[in-house]
């Protein structure tokens, strides 16, 4: 695939994810698959992976992704985005939830080969989300 066509992949998982239509999204993972965030650990397979997107969609309901940017390198894309949620479901094991929107950004480094993603690595600004949820204080204002 060039990388037109990666960046155009990119763009139909995202858009499964704002659809928030697992089967779409799955059917674009192979069965190969390693991923991991701070936020799921390790996900393998189209399984797993499912879990791990479900697991978000049931803590935030309303999810929502905006790419920010994206850019394609060979076999791999980065998509940076803005994501956007009501947090209305238990997060990370065990916050429970407090109808509180958050917003956040994340970066996805996603590998494709042979028309599937065989690998990714989210990095999100997971501090941000539960200092608006409240589990973290928000730093101290101070003065110069």
């Amino acid at each position: 695939m060039t990388e037109q066509d990666n960046i155009q992949f990119a763009r139909q998982a995202i858009a499964a994810i704002n659809a928030h239509n697992l089967d779409a999204y799955v059917a674009l993972i192979d069965e190969s698959y390693v991923g991991g965030s701070e936020m799921n650990g390790v996900v393998r397979g189209r399984e797993d992976a499912r879990g791990a997107m479900a697991t978000m969609f049931q803590a935030f309901p309303d999810l929502r992704l905006e790419v920010e940017e994206m850019i394609a390198s060979g076999d791999h894309v980065v998509i940076r985005a803005l994501l956007t949620g009501t947090h209305k479901g238990t997060l990370a094991g065990g916050i429970a939830p407090t109808n509180k929107k958050v917003t956040w950004s994340g970066c996805n480094v996603v590998q494709i080969r042979n028309g599937k993603t065989i690998r990714s690595r989210v990095y999100a600004d997971n501090v941000s989300i539960l200092r608006q949820i409240g589990v973290l204080p928000m730093p101290k204002a101070t003065t110069a």
